[in-house]
């Protein structure tokens, strides 16, 4: 015995609208993943961050540092090469 058309197509709106829900649900909570607090400093220094949005020990004296450490590298193997 088949089952009359409009209950057919009632079956297939709410099956449509409850997949709608769930990706527009889906959309909420990956938007929502990527969301900063910006306006509070405690949850941006438990992800990294300062207040400014500048990553957390990232400071002028790393680079400096990095620096000086490839330039001592360098002339020591320019020191050991052996000239022939």
């Amino acid at each position: 015995m088949k089952h009359s058309i409009y209950i057919r197509l009632a079956v297939w709106l709410i099956r449509a609208d409850i997949y709608r829900e769930e990706r527009a649900l889906e959309r909420k909570i990956k938007r929502s993943a990527h969301d900063i607090p910006w306006d509070n400093p405690h949850l941006l220094r438990d992800i990294g961050l300062e207040s400014d949005g500048r990553p957390i020990n990232r400071d002028q004296t790393d680079v400096s540092v990095k620096s000086a450490s490839k330039v001592a590298k360098i002339r020591q193997k320019f020191s050991l090469r052996i000239p022939t």
